[in-house]
């Protein structure tokens, strides 16, 4: 029995280990999602027009890790399923991209930005419903904390702007859905292949079609845009599509679904020290606050919930070896 426990320990003790690498990876790529949305902003182009060439920029890089992850064996190789995974992931995070863009001009980036991370709320009830994982108490417990931290980082008015503002919130809140589909197959789709890079190269070259499609029906998408935007975009692509977001899928392999979610919201927190050293934007101490509660938000969430230890059968001798 006592090799039993040791073993027992050794195999939880390697566990545990191997979800730390994880969370670390994921706020890793977190907190570099975080300039996303300066390097966009520094483009000074369309949602369209950005999230296509985001993702055209990026699929070299992506095809280079590829042929690299081709090399290492897969730790269970794929027969195509996680193909159609990859494409549902894409789409959506187009969709995603697109339509937030759109929310800020209606209704401002602070209340866009609270409405889009109900993404972990959506997440965790994706999670539920289609892998029946459970919504754990320190989920729950994080997403006030989550959501209030993220209303201070982006300092939510209370005037909207815009012409239509009900259209405005059902852009935004459409867009945590599409957000919470995104992550939530990307985490399918990336168990399912084995790897990282070949879902995230279908999921970018969907997410491409997806934003220019839309560019093209709304007459938004740029084909040529300044050399000064692609430079931005080329880096934006880079920084945020290629590294951030396979940081995010490597760890999306084994981690819970909702943990992945509470941990992306760090986007917010990050993108107020990059603005800081970048652009020189200091930041309010109510946005300091906020962001304070954010990373307190993302403790709690991922926090391993207490086992109990299990409890020795009565009557039951134990063998004391020496």
């Amino acid at each position: 029995m006592s090799d039993d426990v040791s073993s027992g320990a050794v195999s939880a003790g390697t566990g545990d280990s191997q979800r730390r690498r994880d969370l670390q990876v994921v706020v890793t790529g977190a907190c570099i999602l975080g300039m996303t949305s300066i390097l966009y902003d520094l483009s000074g182009t369309s949602p369209a027009t950005g999230a296509f060439f985001r993702c055209l920029y990026a699929l070299i890089p992506l095809v280079i890790v590829v042929l690299v992850q081709r090399r290492r064996p897969s730790a269970h190789p794929s027969r195509g399923r996680w193909v159609a995974k990859a494409v549902v992931a894409g789409v959506f995070l187009g969709i995603d991209l697109v339509l937030w863009h759109e929310a800020i001009h209606s209704i401002g980036a602070g209340l866009s930005t609270v409405l889009l991370n109900l993404q972990v709320l959506f997440v965790a009830i994706l999670g539920y419903v289609v892998l029946r994982q459970r919504i754990t108490r320190e989920l729950l417990t994080s997403m006030p904390l989550l959501f209030v931290g993220v209303a201070l980082v982006a300092g939510m008015s209370s005037s909207l702007t815009g012409a239509n503002p009900a259209v405005g919130a059902s852009f935004a809140i459409i867009a945590a859905g599409a957000y919470a589909v995104y992550i939530f197959m990307m985490g399918l789709a990336t168990r399912a292949a084995g790897r990282t890079g070949l879902p995230m190269l279908v999921s970018t070259a969907a997410t491409g079609v997806t934003a220019g499609l839309f560019g093209v029906v709304t007459g938004t998408l740029d084909l040529a845009p300044p050399l000064a935007a692609q430079g931005w975009l080329i880096l934006l692509a880079l920084v945020s599509q290629v590294v951030g977001w396979l940081l995010v899928a490597s760890a999306s392999q084994r981690l819970p679904a909702g943990n992945i979610a509470a941990s992306l919201v760090l986007q917010s927190a990050s993108a107020l020290l990059f603005g800081a050293v970048l652009l020189s934007q200091i930041p309010s101490i109510v946005q300091i606050v906020g962001a304070v509660l954010i990373l307190a938000g993302v403790v709690v969430a991922t926090r391993q919930p207490a086992v109990k230890s299990p409890t020795p059968t009565v009557g039951k001798r134990t063998e004391i070896k020496a």
